[in-house]
């Protein structure tokens, strides 16, 4: 134990190849499988991982699988983080698995000269103009200091609505 008294996990002796719960080896199936087999084994430092290893119980956690779905990225692979904490099983990740393409972000319609801005110039925001007109009104200098308008992402709307509800602080 450690002077606190909790488990001193660095004092444990490290586990061998036999201490870890495992199913009978079913190799990887397919192009996705195998790609996905290589980069979990190269995480997670093991040499072999099969059809129904689960990312997890070899040591994954939350940090590698951002990793992962990073390398996934890079080779066109793509996922949400949710999937493999839902799937986190080899053949059932890799069926979640799809190839993505990259987003195609439309052209800003506000430019420094622009005076006003309509709907159509902010394509990435469904705002009527008297909604645009709203926003616009809420920036220093007005329309001359808007670059874009676009919609918060999930995660920034949680922010904010936890910022809105907050009696005192700033969550």
């Amino acid at each position: 134990l450690s002077a606190n008294g909790k488990l001193d996990r660095k004092a444990l002796p490290a586990p061998e190849g036999g201490a870890y719960a495992r199913g009978l080896y079913e190799p990887p199936q397919g192009e996705v499988e195998a790609i996905l087999a290589g980069l979990w084994a190269e995480l997670l430092g093991v040499e072999q991982v099969g059809r129904q290893d689960s990312f997890f119980e070899p040591g994954g956690h939350s940090l590698l699988a951002v990793k992962l779905l990073e390398r996934l990225r890079r080779l066109g692979l793509g996922a949400a983080i949710r999937d493999l904490f839902e799937h986190p099983r080899l053949a059932a990740f890799a069926a979640k698995l799809g190839w993505s393409r990259e987003v195609v972000v439309p052209p800003n319609g506000i430019t420094p000269r622009s005076r006003t801005i309509t709907p159509a110039m902010v394509p990435l925001a469904a705002l009527c103009q008297a909604e645009i007109d709203r926003v616009v009104e809420t920036v220093p200098g007005g329309t001359a200091n808007v670059e874009d308008i676009y919609a918060l992402s999930p995660l920034q709307d949680c922010i904010l609505f936890h910022h809105l509800l907050a009696q005192k602080g700033d969550p």
